[in-house]
């Protein structure tokens, strides 16, 4: 992941931060939110892993970026 998406990745975990807040959001609302999360990237990675080349091609991606995103762990967006 470049500099730029950690930067973009770190405001939106603030701007969720704050939304939260502002709501008054519970901790098990807060887990629950996470769960759905990490479940949304395991599923889109493993679709991700399914992939051929033209595929890949398609989406502006090379086999090498995908095979780094599908490596990651689910918890890591």
């Amino acid at each position: 992941m470049t500099s730029a998406a950690y930067r973009l990745a770190a405001a939106r975990l603030r701007r969720e931060h704050h939304r939260d807040a502002r709501r008054g959001a519970t901790p098990a609302a807060r887990v629950r939110r996470a769960l759905a999360e990490w479940r949304r990237r395991a599923r889109s990675r493993a679709q991700l892993a399914r992939f051929g080349e033209r595929d890949l091609r398609d989406i502006g991606l090379t086999p090498a970026e995908a095979a780094m995103e599908c490596a990651k762990p689910f918890w890591v967006g």
